[in-house]
């Protein structure tokens, strides 16, 4: 995959509010990007694959989630393989306003509602 792809057809959806940064939420041709400010003028770029959105909504709609819980139960070790990559996947459900972030925790996990 080129860099240049990566922005390809690019339009924003959304934000999603994570413990201490706020996420901003992409759509493009290869999927989603999930952009994390940090100090100064940079920023991190995540890849969430387009597919995300309906496998979480089909398989988790009216549960909630955490991203261990994500990463067992999915059957897509493809697609959330590590955490970030879950929890990034759980932002852009956010952002999509397919999920939102609870004030609760189960242990130390960030908890969230699939709508």
């Amino acid at each position: 995959m080129k860099i240049r792809d990566l922005f390809t057809g690019t339009r924003f959806v959304g934000r999603a509010e994570g413990d201490k940064r706020t996420y901003s939420v992409f759509e493009g041709d290869v999927g989603y990007l999930v952009v994390t400010p940090h100090s100064g003028h940079s920023f991190t770029i995540n890849i969430v694959d387009a597919e995300v959105p309906e496998v979480v909504s089909r398989r988790f709609k009216g549960k909630q989630l955490t991203t261990v819980r994500l990463r067992k139960n999915s059957r897509r070790r493809d697609l959330f393989g590590s955490p970030f990559a879950a929890l990034n996947a759980l932002y852009v459900m956010v952002a999509l306003g397919r999920a939102r972030k609870l004030n609760r925790r189960e242990g130390r996990a960030m908890l969230f509602k699939i709508r």
